[in-house]
């Protein structure tokens, strides 16, 4: 599957045009409903454009663990602060590092449609969630109007609760069964 060409990235990962798209992360980390002491992974924290806002969303008591297969060492990057304790580790989203039903919520932010196999993705998020699990997706529209991401699938895993089209992006928010 064709992922994005290298040189949009530092076009994108600009805050100004990330702005201009439509993202705000103190906005767009809401879709995750946060409750106390709550486990969520952001999978493909990149830069962490959204890791600060979401921790600060989740709030004291969460751990939120950014995974990103370009993460730095993973021992050298934990933060406790006015959020949630933020662990940076290093690692594949189709290979996701949790036990079965470890965690409360996943966000893939704009990370789906760079894995080779997004249906295998979504399988490993599904068996990480614990039933009720929280799993949002922001994806990029113009990578999935040129075909580049499959259809999402129909899974019995999931079911839809939220869904948003921006002019740039798509937002679904869905529960795991």
């Amino acid at each position: 599957m064709p992922r994005t060409p290298s040189g949009c990235y530092p076009v994108v990962s600009l805050r100004l045009a990330r702005r201009i798209l439509g993202d705000d992360p103190r906005r767009d980390v809401r879709w995750i409903a946060a409750r106390p002491g709550m486990r969520c992974a952001e999978i493909g924290s990149g830069g962490g454009y959204y890791t600060p806002a979401l921790a600060a969303h989740l709030g004291p008591g969460g751990l939120l663990v950014a995974l990103d297969p370009a993460a730095h060492d993973p021992r050298a990057h934990r933060r406790t602060g006015p959020g949630a304790t933020t662990v940076h580790v290093s690692g594949d989203g189709l290979a996701l590092p949790f036990a079965s039903g470890a965690l409360d919520a996943l966000l893939y932010s704009y990370s789906l449609e760079e894995m080779p196999d997004p249906a295998a993705a979504l399988a490993e998020a599904a068996r990480v969630l614990r039933p009720d699990g929280q799993l949002v997706l922001f994806l990029w529209r113009p990578v999935l109007r040129r075909g580049h991401v499959a259809a999402l699938g129909d899974t019995d895993a999931f079911d839809l609760r939220r869904a948003r089209r921006g002019g740039q992006n798509l937002r679904l928010a869905y529960r795991r069964r």
